[in-house]
């Protein structure tokens, strides 16, 4: 039995557009703002209940979070609406998409080089700190 031939996918090129990775920035910028600012605020809450545990309670995880992330949404959107700020994150999107990025042979070739040039530069250090070691050595020994 024979199996039909595969199907091809129609690639389709699409056009460059930086808005839409505008709008992806701004979404993982809320996301790092949505993590910091809830752990900001167990911390704080946490402080402030080292002080004063009757008046403030427990520190709760969920009601942390929950502030964390409102404060999060309501920068990002900030953010978001700032005409400047939209326009530069696009602009940035712009350059970054006219980079020329290196192809796997030549990430390939600089990371060997990299890592040669580390262990040249690591045992010659070694070699000049056991050399210096060996001389305070015997100057403290005289």
């Amino acid at each position: 039995m024979t199996t039909p031939p595969r199907k091809r996918k129609l690639v389709v090129a699409r056009e460059f557009d930086p808005n839409r990775w505008a709008h992806a920035a701004f979404f993982l910028g809320f996301l790092l703002l949505a993590y910091v600012f809830s752990n900001l605020t167990e911390d704080m809450w946490a402080l402030l209940w080292s002080y004063w545990p009757r008046q403030l309670g427990r520190p709760s995880p969920n009601t942390a979070t929950t502030i964390g992330v409102v404060l999060a949404l309501v920068g990002a959107a900030i953010a978001w609406r700032n005409k400047r700020w939209f326009t530069f994150v696009s602009e940035v999107a712009v350059e970054v998409s006219q980079v020329t990025w290196p192809t796997k042979a030549e990430t390939r070739v600089a990371t060997i080089v990299v890592v040669v040039l580390t262990l040249v530069c690591s045992v010659l250090l070694a070699m000049m700190d056991l050399f210096w070691s060996n001389v305070t050595d015997w100057l403290y020994a005289l």
